[in-house]
């Protein structure tokens, strides 16, 4: 039976090289785990931080007319008294007020919302409504970065589509339909 050698040194392949490659392996094994713990850690604290933020959107309570409301400052009034603008901001770790904006809502003189949505770095972020005076969605719109973003529909006072469509990056994409006010398809547009 002829023994195995090493092709470089020519020595017989024995038992070192066998522990050598094992330790090889075990260290191989080890780093793989560290990167795999790492990166787990890293999409973690990313998870975490993006669940921190969604959270602290939610505690914001229903908008009345008081100024007692928590993270919720009036920016403009109508004469009357009544909000015309009202923003809320990310609270910190104590709960008080940062300059981050979360959340900003302007209002009809008749105390009905006109916008809504959410902020994120003084931007439009998500789900946006646009109302009729009478509280009756006239928009509904998604935004990323201040931009529209999916789909996009505009309604009749009615409450019937006026036309509804989907945006990419802040451009009109694909199919968009236009009705008329009872709801009959009257066009459509390819962007």
């Amino acid at each position: 039976m002829e023994k195995k050698t090493d092709e470089m040194s020519g020595r017989p392949f024995g038992g070192t090289h066998i522990v050598l490659l094992c330790v090889a392996f075990v260290l191989l094994g080890v780093a793989l785990a560290y990167l795999a713990i790492s990166n787990h850690n890293k999409q973690k604290q990313a998870a975490d931080a993006e669940q921190a933020f969604m959270d602290s959107l939610h505690v914001f309570p229903p908008v009345e007319f008081a100024d007692s409301l928590y993270n919720r400052v009036v920016l403009n009034r109508y004469e009357d008294d009544n909000p015309k603008v009202v923003v809320y901001y990310v609270p910190d770790s104590a709960g008080n007020p940062t300059t981050e904006l979360a959340h900003e809502t302007h209002y009809y003189e008749n105390q009905q919302k006109y916008i809504d949505g959410n902020v994120h770095a003084n931007n439009r972020d998500g789900l946006w409504y646009a109302y009729y005076p009478d509280g009756t969605v006239q928009t509904k719109a998604y935004y990323v970065d201040g931009k529209e973003e999916g789909r996009y529909t505009v309604y009749y006072s009615n409450g019937n589509v006026r036309y509804t469509g989907e945006y990419l990056h802040g451009r009109q994409t694909g199919e968009w339909r236009f009705y008329s006010e009872d709801g009959t398809l009257e066009r459509t547009e390819v962007y």
